[in-house]
């Protein structure tokens, strides 16, 4: 009776280290577009590397399989798979939507499936808002063809022929239900993965130089299982040495000397800060990439554009933390999910406030609860806040909200009826999954029509602003929230893949036409132009006034949870916090410029743990 069980328990072992080679060839296939050049070689060598993380799942789903077989044993007193079977099946299907939900997730975002990916579940109907109905469908066509195939597969390599059907004798089914047992315990050699004290991590797939090729060997439920065991993200400590040297780097890299040019040709302009969706550096041609954006391109012998801003994160909530508060958001976590520690952050809108502006207004054609946005826009300091509700249900698309063009001609109405100086923050929508937009189709990737058509509403709006006398006495400020890999699909470990547009126009320059390289993140925002009008801004901590003649010129970014980047003219660092480990370095000159990510990184931990 051991024997079955023995052969079955391997053969399922065995079984589940072919479903997970199998859902990497898939996961593979599905994106190879980001394979970079990856050799064909080490694409396969993935294969066997990700062996261990797939051993070490496989013996959390054998311990789950082999404790279901204990009460079979005891109650049929006989060795039974009808209930080890089903359980495996279930897990075949659930598993198997996990993984094939990794494969469209890498597609969008460049990376595996983690508990931050999971924080989106909280909000299905956003989620359901940035697919198209189509995408739901093939997802269950692929996913029942899939599970179809595996269950098959599972029948064929684990079919066992039992010999004796009869209730067993106690002692033989005590004896029986132990072995049961210590072969279960015995799966705690794969799960930890390791002889020594420490278990495996997700370090142990990082082989390759090449990045596709080490997210080939990862296993994306054993690292979704790993991310979500270290779910409370604001106990991760990140600590690489004294705190007083961390604050000395920091201290040094944020300097600043005073000296700044002005660019602006009054004292008190009208302020219009407009934050763009998904804008990447990529789509605006003046920063050498593709001809998507004409108005813009267009507006630039009107403007100055700063050529090598980097985002501070790389999602919403985080850019919108970024710009309105010049504050840096933590690689795990965004402050913005605590209120009580945002309200202690300075604010643009609020500092401006206090120096005489009038009318402060935040428009969002969204949903202003997603991801806590109501709560900190007033905290900022917003009187009045405009979103979806505010508009009629025919100027919404079919998922996300209203269109730009409609948000775009609110803000026209808003700037008109209100009192000088004024400011107003405007994010933007339409360029975001699955970018629905009302304009016949002029760009055949999607990403592309949707920056398209909001480049056309910006268009509309500039137009609009001149015609009605908004334009003289304003500043605009055009930033984006993040970047996106979109169709370039530029790797995570990039030094462009931050890289966001950033220009300032308006009646209220003095200078234009103009292009300042300087390095910096949307942090700086808010500490520019508080500078430039004059204003005291020392309390940005981690906002420098790109223009200062003497503060450093570098941008410090969150790429992804586990992620951190550094870069100014001559050096770029990419560093793992996940794996401690530093995945692209170039341009590092003197050992203590490899402490400089490190530093910025705790002296931002430790100023979220003070708050």
């Amino acid at each position: 009776m051991i024997k079955p069980f023995l052969y079955k328990f391997l053969r399922t072992f065995l079984f589940w280290l072919l479903f997970f080679a199998v859902h990497r060839l898939v996961f593979m296939l599905a994106n190879w577009q980001y394979s970079n050049g990856s050799p064909l070689g080490q694409l396969l060598w993935s294969f066997i590397i990700g062996i261990r993380l797939d051993s070490s799942f496989t013996g959390y789903i054998m311990v789950i399989s082999g404790i279901s077989m204990l009460p079979v044993v005891l109650i049929k007193r006989r060795i039974q798979f009808c209930w080890f079977n089903g359980i495996t099946k279930v897990l075949i299907v659930l598993l198997s939507g996990f993984l094939l939900g990794d494969v469209v997730l890498y597609s969008f975002w460049g990376k595996h499936m983690d508990s931050e990916a999971i924080g989106f579940l909280q909000t299905p109907d956003v989620v359901m808002a940035s697919l198209h109905w189509y995408q739901l469908i093939l997802f269950i066509v692929v996913l029942a063809v899939l599970s179809f195939l595996m269950i098959k597969l599972y029948k064929l390599t684990t079919r066992v022929k039992l010999t004796i059907k009869e209730p067993q004798n106690w002692k033989y089914t005590l004896a029986t239900a132990g072995i049961v047992l210590l072969v279960t315990a015995s799966m705690i050699g794969p799960v930890r993965g390791s002889v020594g004290v420490a278990p495996i991590n997700t370090g142990v797939a990082y082989f390759s130089s090449h990045r596709y090729a080490n997210h080939c060997a990862i296993n994306p439920l054993w690292n979704l299982a790993y991310d979500m065991k270290k779910m409370d993200k604001t106990k991760v400590r990140y600590k690489y040495m004294d705190d007083e040297k961390a604050s000395a780097i920091f201290d040094q890299l944020t300097k600043h000397s005073g000296q700044y040019q002005s660019v602006l040709n009054t004292e008190r302009p009208n302020v219009v800060v407009i934050l763009l969706e998904s804008f990447a550096a990529y789509i605006i041609e003046d920063l050498g990439g593709k001809a998507v954006t004409p108005n813009i391109d267009q507006l630039m012998s009107e403007s100055i554009l700063f050529s090598n801003i980097r985002a501070a994160a790389n999602r919403s909530d985080k850019g919108l933390v970024a710009t309105m508060a010049g504050y840096q958001v933590m690689p795990s976590y965004s402050i913005i999910r605590f209120p009580e520690k945002t309200n202690s952050l300075p604010f643009l809108p609020r500092k401006l406030k206090e120096n005489g502006y009038h009318d402060l207004t935040y428009m969002y054609g969204g949903d202003i609860k997603f991801k806590n946005m109501n709560s900190f826009v007033k905290q900022a300091g917003f009187e009045k806040v405009i979103s979806i509700d505010d508009f009629d249900s025919d100027q919404q698309g079919e998922k996300w909200g209203v269109h730009d063009e409609y948000t775009f001609r609110r803000l026209v109405q808003e700037m008109k009826a209100s009192q000088e100086p004024y400011f107003k923050f405007f994010f933007t929508l339409s360029s975001h999954e699955p970018f629905d937009v009302p304009m016949e189709r002029i760009h055949e990737n999607n990403y592309y029509n949707s920056v398209a058509y909001t480049d056309k509403c910006i268009g509309e709006f500039i137009t609009a602003a001149k015609e009605q006398n908004l334009w003289d006495n304003t500043l605009f400020v055009f930033i984006a929230d993040h970047a996106v890999p979109g169709p370039e699909l530029v790797p995570l470990d990039d030094i462009d893949y931050a890289r966001i547009p950033m220009f300032w126009t308006g009646g209220a320059l003095s200078v234009k036409d103009t292009v300042i390289s300087s390095y910096g993140s949307q942090t700086d925002l808010s500490r520019t132009i508080l500078s430039q009008l004059n204003i005291n801004a020392d309390e940005f901590k981690f906002s420098k006034n790109i223009l200062d003649e003497g503060v450093n010129k570098f941008a410090f970014n969150i790429i992804a949870p586990g992620g951190i980047s550094f870069s100014d003219s001559s050096s770029f660092q990419f560093y793992d916090t996940k794996i401690n480990r530093f995945i692209n370095v170039t341009g590092q000159q003197t050992a203590e410029d490899s402490l400089r990510a490190k530093a910025y990184l705790q002296v931002v931990y430790n100023d979220h743990q003070s708050r």
